[in-house]
């Protein structure tokens, strides 16, 4: 078990630094910098001087590897240096944004959740095969609907049809959660799609055989029993589920115009705010690792037939 916890971390450690890493050169290999947005607004001779003063105080100036290394090593102290607009830590300002996204990931993580197994199992109980079919069909679409065209659905319908919400910056709980369904769709998608062929599956187990001849219902069959064993996938897949969400947070914020780390990275990445823009990948895929590295430790507690074995 150490063993196997040890090797789990040592990957999320890697992948934390992949992700820090392809950041920082995918960025700097995007046409422009943070010295050219600073100086946009000037003209005349001294633009170029201005701006070969911009990036010598910014850094900009030195080899890339250099560039690289001064953040890698700045990164694992924890400072990620100042926003290069906002003139205060990164990581200040990120986490300032943080509390109005986490609520919408874990807002659309949970309807994903409901919506994913509710259809799942509705599927199961349907006896008529045209309805099963059309229900069978509903996941695929779903997942393949990106999150901002199921915002902007949502916001037409909400905001300016039946004029629940604001169109733009809405903080009540309505708001959040017409969002939480624009996150959702494609998570619960996701989670259906697994779920329904994992229960197809555990509907042809002797158990399952077992609990038929005993006459419990089919419902009691679905629920109280097939669905415990079906969901054990899906309770795997809850990190990549997350992954989803947490990237399908920067369209939606955007799309309802929440101020949240969607719309800080947005304009980050806009104006080259190197910084800004690590800090949010950096923790984004801290958050991927831990949740696996949860859902890795809780799978064994839930299926005792899992032995852990390095």
């Amino acid at each position: 078990m150490l063993r196997y916890g040890v090797r789990r971390l040592l990957y999320g450690v890697i992948v934390i630094w992949g992700a820090f890493t392809g950041a920082f050169f995918l960025l700097y290999i995007v046409p422009g910098d943070a010295a050219g947005g600073l100086t946009a607004g000037a003209d005349g001779a001294d633009v170029k001087q201005l701006l070969a003063e911009q990036r010598e105080l910014l850094g900009l100036n030195r080899p890339v590897l250099v560039q690289y290394w001064d953040a890698l090593v700045g990164a694992l102290r924890g400072d990620f240096g100042q926003s290069v607009y906002q003139r205060r830590p990164a990581v200040q300002v990120y986490f300032e944004s943080f509390p109005e996204t986490l609520k919408l990931a874990f807002l659309g993580l949970l309807l994903a959740v409901v919506l994913g197994v509710t259809l799942s199992v509705v599927i199961e109980l349907t006896n008529w095969r045209w309805a099963r079919e059309l229900l069978i069909s509903l996941p695929p679409v779903a997942v393949s609907l990106p999150p901002f065209l199921v915002g902007l659905v949502l916001l037409q319908v909400f905001a300016f049809q039946l004029h629940l919400i604001k169109a733009v910056g809405d903080k009540s709980l309505g708001g959040l959660l017409v969002a939480s369904v624009a996150l959702a769709v494609a998570g619960g998608g996701s989670i259906s799609q697994l779920l329904t062929a994992n229960l197809r599956g555990a509907l042809t187990s002797p158990y399952v055989e077992t609990a038929r001849n005993w006459g419990l219902s089919r419902f009691d069959i679905v629920v109280r029993h097939a669905l415990k064993n079906a969901a054990l996938p899906v309770i795997t897949s809850l990190g990549t589920t997350v992954g989803v969400m947490v990237g399908g947070t920067v369209l939606t914020e955007t799309v309802f115009s929440r101020l949240g780390v969607g719309r800080l990275v947005v304009d980050a990445v806009n104006g080259r705010d190197m910084p800004l823009v690590l800090v949010a990948v950096t923790i984004s895929a801290a958050i991927f690792v831990v949740v696996n590295l949860v859902v890795d430790a809780v799978y064994p507690l839930i299926d005792k037939r899992i032995r852990l074995d390095a």
